[in-house]
């Protein structure tokens, strides 16, 4: 139970901390222009849609696992995937929301690059 408890800690400091720095980070990627296109742009990002669909997904996930609730009778014998279900959902929502954070990250400092004009390989 403790390692689902790790998981959480992660999701829950990058709802906290790092997602209200993105927002800001990505509000002023228009520092050098007078237009929002960039930020606009930036929002359309495939990668942009995916951190937030996998955020809210982890939150639900972590709901989910805090119900404790048990397997339904039909599926109650069908071995450890099945009974640890929520645990093992909260842990490949976690790690896919961090990999998904550090690929954001990643596109973030490719468009700080682009908008000061450098062109830096990430």
């Amino acid at each position: 139970m403790s390692e689902v408890r790790l998981y959480a800690n992660f999701i829950i400091a990058i709802l906290t901390v790092a997602y209200p720095i993105i927002i800001q980070v990505i509000s002023r990627l228009d520092d050098k222009y007078t237009t929002q296109k960039i930020v606009e742009m930036f929002k359309q990002e495939p990668i942009m849609k995916r951190f937030q669909f996998l955020l809210k997904a982890s939150l639900i996930s972590l709901f989910i696992w805090s119900l404790k609730l048990p397997p339904l009778p039909p599926f109650d014998n069908l071995g450890f995937i099945v009974d640890n279900s929520s645990k093992l959902l909260v842990m490949l929502m976690s790690v896919l929301l961090v990999v998904s954070f550090i690929s954001l990250v990643n596109k973030i400092l490719t468009y700080k690059a682009l908008s000061r004009g450098m062109w830096v390989e990430v």
